[in-house]
């Protein structure tokens, strides 16, 4: 019975994670991560997390293929998929505990500067996806969790929310592609979590599509405030542990 109410539990979160995910462009992870870690641990979880990571971000770039700004995918490429190969062979011999709340400190402080009056005259040059997309390719190699770093400088570069779940989307997927070699040549996937892994993905299709469909209903301020709860839930996740 527990077995059977673990497997519910996994494809219940995986469902509303990649769904909110296909609306806002990130937080799929965020929901689906803590239950994964509850049935198999942080080892086996991130790992497969980043097979339903990877077909998901396929799936969501497709459903926004005509809005993608392929400029901005190529700088953030750059900064992101060698430093992702670096940081996912980190991740197989640190506990990274600390590191993740001070990220997660850093996140909610990010969210609360990029509120104030002074980030709203910002506009995010182009050339600066090239170390946001190092930052984000580290911390997605380390904690599986690409999304909410780069979020806010997506959107104050002018992005669109089509366009920002499009973009954001390819380089979310390129990065799982040197995380994945490196956790399948250090043995970090099981014929279990493999299986888990696409079975994610599959259901990660099914929460694109349905929130390509949401978001084109979505005012442009009510998606504003979706990410902005997003945010903060993920800081405040990260710094508790969930």
């Amino acid at each position: 019975m527990e077995e059977i109410l673990k497997i519910a539990a996994v494809i219940l979160a995986s469902f509303v994670g990649f769904t909110v995910s296909g609306v806002v462009g990130m937080g799929g992870g965020l929901v689906a991560l803590p239950v994964l870690i509850w049935v198999l641990g942080v080892k086996e979880a991130i790992p497969l997390l980043s097979i339903a990571q990877f077909i998901g971000s396929v799936s969501r770039a497709y459903a926004h293929r005509d809005t993608i700004d392929w400029k901005v995918v190529a700088y953030f490429a750059v900064g992101s998929v060698p430093i992702a190969l670096i940081a996912s062979f980190i991740f197989v011999s640190i506990n990274s505990t600390v590191i993740v709340r001070i990220l997660g400190g850093l996140l909610i402080l990010m969210v609360i500067y990029s509120r104030l009056p002074i980030w709203r005259s910002f506009h995010m040059p182009l050339g600066g996806f090239v170390p946001v997309g190092s930052a984000t390719g580290f911390i997605s190699g380390l904690f599986g969790l690409p999304g909410p770093f780069a979020t806010v400088f997506y959107l104050s570069y002018g992005l669109g929310a089509s366009a920002y779940v499009g973009t954001s989307s390819i380089g979310y997927g390129l990065i799982q592609l040197p995380k994945l070699l490196v956790f399948g040549v250090d043995g970090l996937f099981t014929i279990q979590s493999a299986s888990i892994g696409l079975g994610l993905g599959i259901i990660s299709v099914l929460g694109a599509y349905l929130g390509r469909m949401i978001l084109g209903r979505i005012p442009e301020r009510i998606f504003t405030a979706l990410i902005t709860i997003i945010l903060m839930a993920s800081g405040l996740s990260l710094i508790i542990g969930l």
